[in-house]
C-alpha cells in the first residue's frame, strides 16, 4: 500500500520540491529495489518528473563509495526514464555527522543542477510503502 499523501508531504516539506499540483497525481513507491547490485530501500517516482531514492546507511565509512554509486545510478535512470530531477535522500541516526563529509562528496562528483542530496535523520523517513 503507498500512502501518497505521506509521500507528497514529503516532497514537498522535507525535500522542498516546488512541483505543481497536478505532478503529484501521480505518485508510484517500490520498495528494496535491486539497481547495480545495491538494494535500495525506498524508489519513489512523482508525476514521472521526479525520481527519489530513499537509503539508510549506518556506518559512515560506507558513504565514500556508497555516495559516489547511487548518485551515478539515479542519474542514470532519470536521464534513461526521462524525469526532470533525481534526489537522493541518505538517511542516518548520525545524520549531522554525515552530513559535512556527505556535502565534500557530493560537490566534488560530476553532476548537473538537477541531481540533489538530502542527508536526514532516520526518524524523519516514514514508511513510504509495503516491501
Amino acid at each position: 500500500m503507498i500512502d501518497k499523501d505521506m509521500i507528497k508531504s514529503f516532497a514537498q516539506n522535507t525535500l522542498g520540491c516546488g512541483c505543481p499540483e497536478e505532478v503529484f497525481q501521480h505518485i508510484t513507491c517500490e520498495s528494496n529495489i535491486l539497481r547495480d547490485s545495491v538494494n535500495i530501500p525506498y524508489k519513489i517516482t512523482i508525476g514521472n518528473r521526479l525520481l527519489i531514492y530513499v537509503f539508510a546507511i549506518d556506518t559512515p565509512d560506507l558513504l565514500k563509495d556508497l555516495l559516489p554509486m547511487l548518485a551515478d545510478i539515479g542519474k542514470r535512470e532519470r536521464d534513461n526514464s526521462g524525469f526532470n530531477r533525481f534526489r537522493l535522500v541518505l538517511a542516518a541516526d548520525n545524520h549531522d555527522s554525515l552530513r559535512q563529509t556527505g556535502e565534500q562528496l557530493f560537490n566534488a562528483l560530476e553532476k548537473d543542477e538537477k541531481i540533489h542530496l538530502h542527508i536526514l535523520p532516520k526518524t524523519s523517513i516514514p514508511k513510504f510503502c509495503d516491501a
